[in-house]
């Protein structure tokens, strides 16, 4: 196997990073550059401006894209720029499509299959086969996109991706293929490989209170639990956890109820597994979460550390890791939650650095998303929240 791998990182206008980034891949991957580029642009890059300059001067080249509310390589965590992971089959070990189609919001079912358009299921040849999902989530159906891909695809669908972010504004995320971008929109890529890809996904929490109910919430906005008010029930649950954390939670400064809400989240349990489930912020008595909580959902109290999220961001690597059968790490890309970021603070780039030793310190490029996608055999979580999910691609025969 000949699959080689390039992180790239580039600053300044949409115009001006997308010129680095093709006169990095020229020559790293001459003379037509890379078979596939995943990019992620922070709101500094838009990604409109970025995604065509990008496909006019790589005419050849497969773009994935996402905005972002972070960008990382293995060389750290940066904001306000462009990392990237560029991808090349020097023999014939990778076929790679891609669609994309907007109205998510209003139909996620034609969205995705608009997005799957008439891509091949299955190549000749070509044994094993991955996808890639990048979605809008303020369009909202995250979860819910997940699972329709994967019934499309049928049996052994194997998804990774992300949500798109904008700096953390909430406002309005993009998602691009070539150089095509759009806002409630859906991109889906399959990739048909000889040697397997690998996929890693694991969070760091741990549940500390049994299951509880959701009694009325509107799409992400949970309104009461076990019939009460709901914030006021989540700050009782997490009195003493948040007490021995520093946290007053009947004098609490408001700047202050943000980190609260991501120092313990909530879970929907998945079997042996807890699926995070992010609470973002306050409407009242109700709270905010960053994908749909059901009425009737049955949620845990969950708390997490930094040296918890660290190692849960190493096993993700390792467990992307095993699944290339003992081939060196070609390269990986990384879909990691900006609330992620924010717990982890000061040991982000730890993580960032810890991932590519645990990949045989291939090169990653990765983006801090509003959710994580992580989807294989026999497993129905398909959204994730404060996760982290790894897309590893190896170099050589096992």
């Amino acid at each position: 196997m000949t699959l080689r791998a390039t992180s790239f990182a580039a600053d300044g206008s949409g115009a001006s990073a997308a010129e680095t980034l093709i006169d990095a891949a020229r020559a790293q991957f001459a003379p037509d550059g890379p078979q596939l580029l995943f990019v992620f642009a922070s709101t500094a890059q838009p990604l409109g401006e970025l995604c065509s300059t990008l496909s006019a001067g790589l005419p050849k080249t497969l773009i994935l894209s996402a905005s972002s509310a972070g960008e990382f390589t293995e060389r750290g965590d940066r904001k306000s720029g462009v990392s990237a992971l560029a991808l090349h089959s020097d023999g014939d070990e990778l076929v790679c499509s891609a669609g994309i189609a907007t109205g998510l919001g209003s139909d996620p079912d034609s969205t995705v299959a608009r997005a799957l358009g008439e891509q091949p299921l299955s190549v000749d040849g070509f044994p094993h086969r991955t996808a890639v999902l990048l979605l809008d989530p303020l369009a909202g159906h995250a979860e819910e996109a997940a699972l329709l891909l994967s019934m499309r695809l049928g049996a052994n669908a194997r998804i990774a991706g992300g949500a798109a972010g904008d700096d953390l504004a909430m406002k309005l995320t993009h998602v691009g293929h070539n150089g095509v971008v759009a806002s409630d929109a859906a991109v889906v890529a399959l990739l048909h490989s000889k040697y397997p890809i690998g996929i890693g996904v694991k969070h760091g929490h741990r549940a500390f209170t049994d299951p509880f109910t959701v009694t009325s919430s509107k799409g992400a906005l949970v309104e009461s639990i076990e019939g009460q008010p709901a914030w006021p029930f989540w700050r009782e649950l997490v009195r003493e956890q948040a007490r021995q954390a520093g946290y007053d939670v009947d004098a609490l400064d408001p700047s202050k109820v943000g980190a609260l809400l991501l120092r313990f989240e909530g879970a929907l349990e998945a079997g042996t597994e807890l699926k995070i489930r992010a609470p973002l912020a306050l409407e009242g008595d109700a709270i905010r979460f960053a994908c749909e909580i059901p009425e009737g959902a049955r949620l845990r109290m969950t708390e997490s550390t930094a040296e918890g999220q660290v190692a849960s961001a190493l096993e993700a690597a390792r467990l992307a890791k095993v699944q290339l059968g003992g081939a060196k790490v070609a390269g990986a890309v990384v879909f990691d939650c900006i609330c992620r970021n924010l717990i982890l603070g000061s040991h982000f780039d730890a993580a960032v650095r810890g991932i590519s030793n645990a990949l045989d310190d291939a090169p990653i490029a990765g983006f801090e998303t509003y959710g994580e996608i992580a989807l294989v055999e026999g497993d129905l979580s398909g959204f994730h929240n404060t996760t982290s999910v790894v897309l590893a691609f190896g170099a050589s025969d096992a």
